[in-house]
């Protein structure tokens, strides 16, 4: 059965790589089109496509032109049985001049012997995939009439769109801007990947080449989905289901020959329930997620000279939101960094990341939406007392699906863009926000310290935040043998205490045992905690771990203000990286692989 399966998703890649070649005796692979974006020098660009009657002295060149004039260049094709791939040689970036690509077959049939490919960009082409917070369409999204506007004023021309069909999106074949709103495509894109590629134009400013925007990604889907299986076999714990890998097959594969800048990766709600794991131990999900960076850069780089082999990843991290009934979704988030609290790191090198763990949507209290309050989502049934600023703001921008699918990605893609402009781009400052290096336990009182040389320059600061309301984000553990990663059961079982191991029953995600404490100061790279609230015991600390940044606060239908948790970085305004440690003679230790014993 599961051969037959993976036959059945082999051929669905090759109808989706073979689509409309019945007209021409050669054609171009439908993922490529008019007004797309090749990946400029210093990678080769490939370009590939079918042959529809080839013989034994079928030949295809393909011939590069600029609209500016000079010479021709022509690259004679490698065919293999009914297909054709040239690489191209490597082309600067082409902002000011588009250009005509054309593939000639000799000795094909008596149909139409050329294909062509016009106001072809070379710039930067990321690879946007993922599950359906990647997926939500721009129409749900708070900020989408600032980009029709600004799109409507001729900004962000150096931007293109593509998407392939899925649940949630409809196919777009490659186009400008204008030319998607026009045909009412702009919309329907994914809101993550154009505000990451809007924002990254906005961050490189003068120096922003064409940026092409692939999307991919399918609602509901799980990791396993988007890997061979003979890469998943790779970790223990991972899900096993008649679907794995169908993504990779039919969502992967058919753009795995096109040369690309990098990768732009948000999912993770759908295994929730899954084993998070530890890359340091090949298991659950960390293990997961370091084997599919891996394995996506070997497959798109097999041809020398295109994708590079350490192609940049970046990825984003869960919302609150995104649970999907689940615990421990700090831990989710751990797991989503291998571990390390942070990327770039040993076992994910190359990457950069977008905290979401505090931009839940701003309504993202659901008792209005659920009530049926809201003349634009269901019935009322139950009280509608005070909703009339959440219904307000739904009648702009609803939600699709419920609160599950947070409408500000606008501060996602900026994340995203900021973090790629310092890590892939060579912008200065720093790629993330502070993130634990260390800790000292003395009297009433732990310091943490944060990492100097990520902080680039940067800055610790603490927001401001209602002390009454216990929302610090800061908590400290004053039971030592209720220590644990992972819980099940409303977290009441611990299937990982850090070290990979179960240790039964117990009342460990209790507010009596992880107690709310206050952060007291800050300095340039560390921050001071008080012990009162726990009566000076700690014996783990953890921060940004559970809920979002207004959890604790009286239930309202208020808008909850996003990036409000504590600490951030003055200057980079990236909030600090969630951190979980454990406090052995008055000093943090982290789970391994994390290191914070400085």
């Amino acid at each position: 059965i599961k051969s037959k399966m993976a036959l059945s998703y082999a051929c669905v890649a090759l109808v989706l790589l073979c689509a409309a070649y019945n007209v021409n005796a050669v054609s171009f692979n439908n993922t490529f089109g008019d007004d797309m974006v090749l990946q400029r020098a210093p990678q080769s660009s490939a370009v590939y496509g079918m042959i529809d009657t080839p013989s034994a002295n079928t030949k295809v060149s393909v011939t590069l032109t600029a609209s500016t004039g000079g010479a021709p260049q022509t690259i004679q094709a490698v065919v293999t049985g009914p297909m054709f791939k040239a690489v191209l040689p490597p082309t600067q970036t082409s902002m000011g001049k588009t250009y005509t690509i054309v593939a000639t077959c000799t000795g094909c049939s008596d149909k139409n012997t050329s294909a062509t490919l016009s106001r072809v960009l070379f710039g930067d082409v990321w690879f946007c995939s993922g599950q359906s917070n990647m997926a939500l369409p721009l129409q749900y999204t708070i900020s989408r009439n600032h980009s029709l506007a600004y799109i409507a004023q001729g900004k962000y021309s150096n931007i293109r769109i593509y998407g392939l069909s899925g649940n949630m999106n409809p196919f777009t074949q490659w186009s400008t801007l204008k030319d998607a709103v026009t045909n009412n495509a702009f919309l329907k894109f994914s809101g993550t990947c154009y505000y990451f590629g809007e924002s990254l134009t906005d961050k490189l400013a003068e120096n922003a080449p064409p940026i092409g925007l692939i999307h991919t990604a399918w609602g509901g889907s799980m990791i396993e989905q988007w890997m061979k299986n003979s890469t998943r076999s790779n970790c223990q714990n991972a899900s096993i289901g008649s679907t794995n890998q169908e993504w990779y097959d039919t969502r992967v594969m058919p753009f795995a020959e096109m040369t690309l800048k990098g990768f732009v990766w948000y999912q993770g709600e759908n295994n929730m329930h899954a084993v998070f794991g530890n890359s340091d131990r090949n298991l659950g999900y960390s293990c997961l997620m370091v084997q599919l960076i891996a394995e996506w850069r070997a497959l798109w780089s097999k041809t020398p000279g295109t994708t590079d082999p350490m192609a940049p990843f970046g990825l984003v991290t869960l919302a609150p939101s995104g649970t999907e009934g689940g615990a421990d979704i700090g831990s989710m988030r751990f797991a989503q960094t291998g571990n390390y609290g942070v990327l770039p790191n040993a076992e994910m090198p190359n990457t950069f990341l977008a905290q979401a763990f505090d931009l839940n949507d701003p309504f993202r209290n659901d008792s209005c939406y659920y009530a049926g309050c809201c003349p634009n989502n269901y019935k009322p049934k139950g009280p509608c007392n005070g909703c009339d600023a959440y219904c307000s703001n739904l009648t702009g921008t609803n939600f699709y699906m419920g609160p599950i699918h947070p409408r500000d990605k606008k501060p996602v893609g900026s994340r995203l863009a900021q973090a790629a402009s310092v890590s892939v781009y060579g912008a200065s400052g720093p790629a993330t926000g502070p993130t634990i290096s260390g800790c000292k336990m003395a009297g009433n009182s732990i310091t943490v310290t944060f990492n100097s040389s990520l902080l680039m320059g940067d800055s610790v600061v603490v927001q401001s935040y209602p002390k009454m309301y216990n929302a610090s984000k800061f908590d400290v553990l004053i039971n030592a043998s209720e220590f644990c990663l992972q819980t099940i059961n409303g977290g009441k079982e611990c299937i990982d205490n850090g070290d990979g191991k179960q240790i039964g029953p117990g009342n460990y995600e209790s507010n009596t045992i992880w107690v709310p404490v206050d952060i007291s100061s800050a300095s340039t790279n560390s921050i001071t905690v008080d012990l009162s609230k726990s009566n000076g015991v700690a014996y783990a600390i953890r921060y940004g771990w559970t809920g979002d940044c207004c959890t604790e606060y009286p239930p309202t239908s208020d808008p909850c203000p996003i990036a409000s948790c504590p600490i951030m970085g003055s200057k980079s305004g990236f909030p600090a990286n969630p951190f979980i440690a454990k406090i052995v003679n008055n000093a943090c230790e982290c789970v391994a692989p994390q290191v914070c014993n400085e």
